[in-house]
């Protein structure tokens, strides 16, 4: 009597269609250490396979000349937007991320939003990273801590009034965010103080970094935990350009921390 678990074996394999071949191509591509290798497989999975949005996410990444990496992010996002259309956005808007065909998109429009801002084009950055709020409230990205200190940086405090009320976290990241919006908003120094205390009591080490008492080391950690150094150090990271690009703003900063 044959054994229910003794299978033959398959004479034959099942067979990849080109786009399945060049998403493999792909995850071999982010495995590899050397850049050159990325770029040359990230090459070989387009001529496979041009709507493969990963690969132009690959290649907008190993660039470093802006005219380089604004081609790739372009196409990458333009490749797929034709391929699934402006109403499979709009049936998924809000669930985008839940999707994981939808993850090339993100990916290479949030490295396309970040591309821009770093080269002066800040409202055009502001509106990718709204839109990507919009499909994927959730923000597995985190974009929510860029885009707020872009719009402290150019000064949308109502913008940055709302994004605060959407994620409403007890985090260093919007807690002090918010202490940075009392402040610029010259709310009364009752409230200004009580933003202060309940940001420093989430994480007591970010203040003594942002009055350059310490110095921020010259890498990110690899991770950080709630309250931690580390958290403080990835934070003013992000923040201590907005933070000090007003000197009355850490003025006051300095004011209330010596209370």
């Amino acid at each position: 009597m044959t054994d229910i678990l003794d299978f033959p074996d398959f004479p034959f394999e099942f067979e990849q269609n080109n786009e399945e071949k060049a998403q493999d191509i792909v995850y071999d591509a982010w495995d590899c250490n050397s850049s050159a290798q990325r770029k040359r497989l990230a090459q070989k999975a387009l001529e496979l396979d041009p709507n493969c949005a990963d690969a132009y996410c690959i290649l907008a990444a190993e660039y470093t000349s802006y005219k380089k990496k604004n081609e790739y992010y372009k196409k990458g996002i333009e490749v797929f937007r034709k391929k699934y259309g402006e109403q499979f956005f709009s049936e998924n808007r809000g669930d985008f991320w839940e999707i994981f065909e939808t993850r090339p998109f993100m990916r290479l429009s949030a490295g396309y939003g970040q591309l821009l801002w770093n080269n002066e084009k800040k409202d055009e950055a502001i509106q990718i990273y709204e839109e990507l709020l919009q499909l994927n409230p959730n923000d597995n990205q985190g974009l929510r801590y860029i885009l707020i200190n872009w719009l402290i940086d150019q000064n949308q405090l109502d913008k940055g009034t709302e994004l605060l009320k959407q994620y409403q976290e007890e985090t260093a990241f919007m807690l002090f965010s918010d202490l940075l919006f009392s402040i610029k908003k010259q709310e009364s120094d009752t409230k200004i103080l009580k933003k202060y205390i309940k940001a420093k009591n989430a994480n007591p080490y970010v203040v003594k970094y942002l009055l350059k008492e310490n110095e921020l080391p010259e890498y990110l950690p690899d991770y950080y935990g709630f309250g931690d150094e580390d958290e403080a150090v990835t934070y003013c990271f992000g923040s201590m350009d907005v933070w000090r690009k007003d000197q009355d703003t850490i003025k006051k900063l300095k004011e209330i921390s010596d209370e």
